[in-house]
């Protein structure tokens, strides 16, 4: 069973029930997911920063003040300046309470800018004691403050290798944490696109579960508008479309039936139930399309009954009804299942042959003849026949042709029956 049969084994409202949860529910997940992972991918972007700063400020700080101290000293040592140990700690301390304020008002923590100031209170004092270490060998001896100096300077480069290192991890980290957060973003621009696919291919589904019996339905009634008898719409499934489907079905039927009945009432003499002139000649024409596609023989009767008028005059009008259906019925007995009676006008019947030779369409019209008349000998109230035969496509192929030929033939006949009991059905061959 397809998918299709499977959705309609459920109604309308219950698959846009289904549709909606099968859309809504992962949409709703996904947008979550989506709100949870930015708002994880920005905390930890905003703790790296932060964490970088804590880390990274203490020893660039530290590095900034040493190098300030050895400049210090280096103006001493010229007497272009005498270092103020007092007023560089100071500045250190400014700074650092500067960089306190501001970080109240931004996303910068106060931890990390505290843990840079415990880092210079913890250095300042080496610092300090450098310092005064230069100032004193400054005055004494160039060899102390050579020493003093080389001392501070691999203070200096040891701080600054270190601040190098660090920034060098953090910077690893930063991009691993950027890729990482670029990975997530790909996996939630490939859920949100598959979510899209898979929401896309349920409405197709939902919409061809509606659309194409409602298509069936379409197709159906325009052929059944045509004409078309036997038109008839799948029925797949348990839902409201079905029903309708099943109603047209019953619809049809009955129109078909319907159809057939007043097409049947149309086409049937009321009187003696052949068929009447109508529905006689449309089985005449149709006898010779066959003719013209299969160029096979087809033959007719032209019949008239005899005395007719005087059994209407001598026995009434309903004996002359009576007269009718009993010819009828005796005409029919003695036909094939396929030839069609029916009545041509007033006390003329109209016999159509198909597949039927002159020849054989004459042995037949002569026996018929025969086993009427002798039948109506037995009751004055039953009339006898004559026949008048024509056949395509020996007396035309048209049934205009064949009708004027029967009709002359029944002529002669009925002139030959005036002078001899004996029927002429057919002509002398042309000498």
């Amino acid at each position: 069973m397809s998918w299709e049969h499977r959705l309609r084994r459920m109604s309308v409202g219950q698959r846009m029930g289904w549709l909606l949860a099968l859309l809504l529910l992962p949409l709703g997940a996904l947008s979550i997911v989506s709100t949870l992972v930015l708002n994880d991918q920005e905390t930890q972007f905003r703790e790296s920063v932060e964490e970088s700063i804590s880390t990274l400020l203490p020893l660039t700080t530290l590095e900034h003040y040493l190098q300030r101290a050895l400049v210090d000293e280096m103006q001493a040592e010229s007497h272009e300046s005498v270092p103020n140990f007092a007023a560089l700690t100071d500045s250190i301390d400014k700074s650092f309470a500067a960089v306190e304020l501001g970080a109240a008002g931004t996303d910068l923590t106060l931890q990390p800018v505290t843990e840079a100031q415990q880092a210079w209170t913890t250095a300042r004092p080496s610092v300090q004691r450098l310092v005064e270490q230069v100032r004193s060998l400054g005055r004494t001896n160039d060899a102390g403050t050579a020493m003093a100096r080389s001392e501070l300077e691999l203070a200096i480069a040891d701080i600054t290798k270190a601040r190098v290192q660090l920034a060098g991890a953090v910077k690893a980290r930063y991009h691993r944490a950027v890729e990482e957060r670029h990975r997530q973003l790909r996996w939630l621009v490939a859920a949100w696109a598959g979510t899209l696919l898979v929401s896309i291919a349920l409405l197709f589904v939902f919409l061809r579960s509606l659309l194409h019996p409602v298509r069936e339905l379409g197709a159906a009634a325009r052929k059944l508008g045509e004409g078309e008898s036997g038109v008839r719409v799948p029925v797949h499934g348990d839902d409201e479309l079905t029903a309708l489907a099943e109603r047209f079905n019953e619809m049809a039927a009955y129109w078909e039936a319907s159809r057939s009945s007043m097409l049947n009432e149309a086409s049937k003499d009321a009187l003696t139930g052949t068929l009447n002139r109508r529905g006689v000649l449309t089985a005449l024409e149709s006898a010779l399309a066959a003719h013209h596609r299969e160029q096979g023989p087809v033959a007719l009767f032209l019949i008239d009954l005899d005395h007719f008028k005087a059994i209407n005059d001598h026995f009434g009008h309903g004996a002359g009804d009576r007269a009718l259906v009993w010819v009828s019925e005796r005409m029919r007995q003695m036909l094939r299942e396929h030839d069609r009676l029916g009545r041509y006008g007033g006390d003329e019947f109209l016999v159509v042959l198909p597949g039927t030779s002159l020849e054989q369409a004459t042995n037949i019209a002569q026996r018929m003849a025969r086993v009427v008349g002798d039948a109506s000998l037995r009751e004055s109230a039953h009339p006898a026949i004559t026949i008048g035969v024509a056949a395509a496509p020996d007396d035309g192929s048209d049934a205009t042709s064949l009708i004027e030929a029967a009709d002359r033939r029944l002529y002669r006949s009925k002139e030959s029956k005036r002078a001899s009991p004996v029927s002429q059905l057919r002509p002398p061959a042309a000498s």
